[in-house]
């Protein structure tokens, strides 16, 4: 162990033995839902003797980890059936994602009761005698049908009857002239699904456009294990660019290329996505990408990214235009914005984590882009990339809300391309004229040891090219040291609103000094977190952050922000002391 690491542990022991004599006394939080993996659906029609109408997973934290005398509702009536509640650790029937270790998420799994309004209505659980916020739900009608490694697309796809393979769902599950999966419809895979071809490609789409309000949609039953293997580019895969507003749902994609392709109104929720065994992602796209080049439409609808686990994507010989995400509007006009929230993304050796990237025509996107709550571990490239090429200006125009996110060990080399990208973030180009805001997030280690590496590559000199073009903010940030490289590069650009950041170089020295824009009282000072990055309540970070133009409900793990006076620095809030419920003017982090 170096010097500079048995300072860091030795600080951690202290803070651990501190914190046994000053533990509070146990306190229940308020349960926050966050997302659902669908938001419409029928009430009946489910038929798997359990349930009444679909099943619909909802993810959010302080639920517990059991339901115990707890309640689930949906427009004022009880659900129909629980599958599980419980912890999602993605050991249970909630999904195979792991949304526990750093985000403390548990998961619910519950039939729509037939009791309930058709039209709009809201989902709320009840733990403890408290209520938590909601989430919509809309009831209409629509089919579930369900697929078996026993069934035969012959059938008519019942639960007593259920079609084979996931593939004849993606055709419209043809009988003949007539495609019995309708938009609106919903299909849940049962335990032992595997889609593969062996000539290559996953689950493929066939020209199947849902809309808005009645999506199609494929999730896995409660407990089931569903796999879609392709030993080729095309995990999930969007033929001819010309399907849209599909929902996938706890699936586990293994692919040599892109995981799932995008499509316009894109929901995709609680997936794994990895390398196929024995491969190595690699291509021009990523674990979850796609444009809207030559006219397609694949990019719009307010994509919605929750809550996936990608990790092992990647290898040594990754192309540096591979990605975890790569997401672009390339198609000439502006599309709704898409976000990216609570997802857990380690040992990834493609190119990026959190990565925005147009060029070409440059189509622009309308709204805030949310990028939060995202926990990013062991990344090759930039834990966060923002950045433009192409001649329109402005190629990127809209507000970028990076929140909640946690990185460690961002910024590692590509082997393939020794000397590349060392930064946990990075913001260039001058035709990017984006207004971003990086609040409350924690950068824990950053660039190759013995190379190079900055926390922050935000580019104000060097070319004209380069040179970032927007505006950004930086405010309630933790950033720690752990290779002696430098804060922010040789050609940074000041913020346009900075304030409330905590930095540490680890107790060696180096670097010496914070950057001189700087107005923060933490230049320097030991943060006191624990191994998955959580503050202690003697840190300095605690209650310690200043108003910014985000007012964020939630930490990283579901604990309230509090008002001002009581919001800390980084993504996480330490969780000892109970704070004030949000105020109705915070920004509630759930689906809308």
């Amino acid at each position: 162990m170096t010097n500079r690491h048995s300072i860091m542990f030795f600080n951690k022991l202290l803070m651990a033995a501190t914190l046994l004599f000053m533990a509070p006394a146990a306190f229940a939080l308020i349960p926050v839902l966050h997302f659902s993996d669908i938001n419409s659906g029928p009430k009946v029609g489910l038929g798997d003797g359990k349930g009444s109408g679909a099943i619909v997973t909802i993810w959010g934290n302080n639920l517990g980890d059991m339901q115990m005398d707890s309640k689930v509702y949906i427009g004022g009536e009880e659900a129909a059936y629980v599958y599980s509640w419980a912890r999602a650790d993605g050991t249970n029937a909630n999904g195979p994602a792991d949304l526990y270790t750093y985000h403390k998420i548990q998961a619910i799994s519950f039939s729509i009761p037939a009791t309930v309004a058709d039209g709009e209505n809201d989902i709320h659980v009840t733990v403890g005698g408290m209520d938590s916020n909601t989430l919509p739900f809309v009831v209409r009608d629509g089919n579930i049908f369900f697929v078996s490694p026993n069934g035969s697309n012959a059938d008519d796809g019942s639960w007593n009857n259920p079609w084979q393979t996931l593939n004849h769902v993606g055709s419209g599950a043809k009988s003949g002239a007539e495609r019995k999966f309708q938009p609106g419809d919903i299909t849940y895979a049962t335990d032992g699904v595997i889609q593969v071809n062996p000539n290559g490609g996953g689950l493929t789409i066939m020209k199947l456009k849902g809309t808005a309000e009645r999506p199609y949609v494929i999730a896995a039953y409660p407990g089931a294990t569903v796999l879609v293997k392709d030993h080729t580019s095309r995990g999930i895969h969007n033929f001819n660019y010309d399907s849209a507003y599909w929902h996938f749902s706890k699936l586990n994609i293994q692919t040599n290329g892109n995981g799932i392709s995008t499509f316009k109104g894109l929901r995709a929720i609680g997936n794994t996505i990895t390398n196929y065994p024995g491969g190595c992602a690699t291509g021009q796209g990523g674990a979850i990408s796609g444009n809207n080049l030559s006219g397609r439409d694949t990019v719009g609808g307010g994509i919605k990214v929750y809550g996936n686990h990608i990790y092992d994507f990647g290898c040594d010989t990754s192309s540096k235009l591979h990605h975890v995400f790569y997401i672009s509007n390339r198609g000439g006009s502006k599309v709704k914005s898409f976000e990216l929230g609570w997802n857990y993304l380690h040992d990834n050796k493609v190119h990026h984590a959190l990565h925005v990237y147009d060029e070409r025509s440059c189509g622009d996107f309308e709204g805030p882009m949310k990028i939060h709550n995202n926990v990013v571990i062991n990344q090759v490239g930039g834990g966060v990339n923002i950045a433009t090429g192409g001649t329109p200006d402005p190629c990127l125009s809209m507000d970028i809300e990076i929140y909640n996110n946690l990185m460690v060990n961002t910024g590692l080399d590509i082997p393939k391309f020794d000397g590349y990208h060392f930064f946990a973030i990075r913001v260039v180009n001058r035709n990017n004229r984006s207004n971003i805001k990086i609040i409350n997030n924690t950068i824990d280690g950053y660039g190759e040891p013995g190379k190079n590496g900055y926390a922050l590559h935000i580019q104000g000199q060097d070319s004209p090219n380069w040179i970032f073009g927007g505006t950004w903010e930086f405010k309630n940030n933790i950033i720690v040291d752990t290779n002696d490289l430098p804060y922010q590069s040789g050609v940074w650009k000041e913020p346009d609103i900075a304030g409330g950041n905590l930095w540490f170089n680890g107790g060696d020295g180096t670097p010496s000094a914070v950057p001189s824009w700087s107005t923060s009282n933490f230049s320097n000072v030991d943060p006191l977190m624990n191994n998955l990055g959580v503050i202690s309540k003697i840190s300095p970070a605690n209650n310690s952050g200043v108003a910014s133009s985000l007012s964020i409900s939630h930490d990283l793990a579901g604990v309230p922000r509090g008002g001002v006076g009581e919001i800390s620095i980084g993504a996480y809030e330490y969780n000892g002391a109970a704070k004030a419920p949000p105020s109705a003017t915070q920004l509630m982090i759930i689906d809308e």
